[in-house]
């Protein structure tokens, strides 16, 4: 997964406070400060004065180079994967929060991908006809969504994904959003440091959807960093879950059936799995398996208090909807060529569970 920063440098414009005040969400404690007023006290300022130290650390760069304002007038299009989807909700909220705070003069229609590729397909080709001046979107499969954004890069439109990414060129679109092998491999180190194998473990796996490139990362990322640490597991089972609550409870069921009382953990690709496969335990009278899931949901870190999550992975929503609009405006507004800006994951257990409240 590429590892790099974004890094532009915007000449000959002035600037405002970027950063707003967006709602906040777990581990995200502050923003940005405002850029420089032009080019050349912008770069007096980088050799005499440091990002704010309350920075995170990973916006400390990315606060150095960035020189947009909010006072040029443009229109964007959003098109979400879908409404019900409870992470991408959030991202939303915050892509709309941020834009009305920072980018006044900014038009934002959001339209409903219905976790359709279709449907976006057909959302793309409305904003093309509108005339936006560029789309934000969170695909829907990684390999279909090629052709949706092909359709922007043909009319000329900057395309700006968020969370997932679709399987076209890099440099044909933005990128926003964390590096899903992280998520399996930070899954995976909890099991190792925290879980005894001293006895062969028995495991079962929730799948995200087939067709997104975070489906396939997050489980390469998890098994192939417990395969590197020679770690002592059996894997009874791993079906696709397509992040669905329900889904993974259906299939939690039928394991609890299959196996017994065999199971010692159950890892899922998103908390919505996760929690389904908990609410699936408790319904059946069983207590003792290790879950752990991703994305730091409201409920799940409740079940990581209560001791009925071993661990989720907390993915920024806060900052990947701030970073989508600031990256949406540059790509507007600037000569910015598109780049991938990693927000990164972490590992949420019960020892460090209050910094995400």
């Amino acid at each position: 997964m590429r590892k790099r920063l974004l890094a532009i440098g915007i000449t000959a414009m002035m600037a405002v406070s970027m950063f707003g005040c967006g709602q906040k969400e777990a581990a995200d404690t502050t923003d940005a400060p405002a850029p420089a007023e032009t080019e050349e006290a912008k770069e007096s300022e980088e050799k005499t004065e440091a990002p704010a130290a309350d920075l995170l650390d990973w916006e400390q760069e990315l606060a150095r180079t960035y020189s947009v304002n909010g006072d040029e007038t443009f229109t964007w299009g959003y098109i979400t994967m879908s409404f019900t989807d409870t992470f991408c909700a959030k991202v939303q909220e915050e892509v709309e929060n941020y834009t009305k705070e920072n980018y006044p003069n900014v038009t934002l229609n959001v339209a409903d991908g219905k976790n359709d590729v279709n449907t976006q397909m057909e959302l793309m080709e409305n904003f093309i006809t509108q005339g936006v001046d560029a789309v934000l979107l969170t695909p829907v499969d990684s390999d279909g969504d090629v052709a949706v954004c092909g359709l922007a890069q043909e009319a000329g439109i900057p395309i700006i994904n968020i969370t997932a990414e679709p399987n076209c060129a890099e440099e044909d679109h933005f990128f926003i959003g964390s590096d899903h092998y992280l998520s399996g491999q930070l899954q995976a180190e909890y099991l190792i440091e925290n879980v005894d194998d001293s006895e062969t473990l028995n495991m079962c796996y929730l799948e995200g959807s087939n067709g997104y490139t975070h489906t396939t990362l997050r489980k390469a990322g998890f098994f192939e960093t417990l395969d590197e640490a020679g770690y002592n597991y059996e894997l009874l089972a791993s079906l696709e879950g397509e992040y669905l609550r329900d889904k993974a409870m259906d299939i939690t069921e039928d394991w609890m059936v299959q196996y017994g009382d065999k199971i010692d953990v159950i890892v899922a690709a998103n908390d919505e799995m996760a929690m389904g496969a908990l609410q699936a335990e408790q319904a059946a009278g069983v207590t003792g398996i290790i879950n752990c899931g991703i994305d730091a949901n409201d409920d799940a870190r409740k079940a990581v208090s209560e001791g009925t999550f071993g661990c989720t992975v907390f993915q920024n929503a806060v900052k990947q909807g701030q970073w989508g609009a600031i990256a949406a405006y540059s790509a507007c507004a600037s000569d910015l060529q598109p780049e991938f800006i990693e927000i990164p994951y972490e590992l949420v257990t019960k020892d460090n569970l209050a910094d995400y409240q």
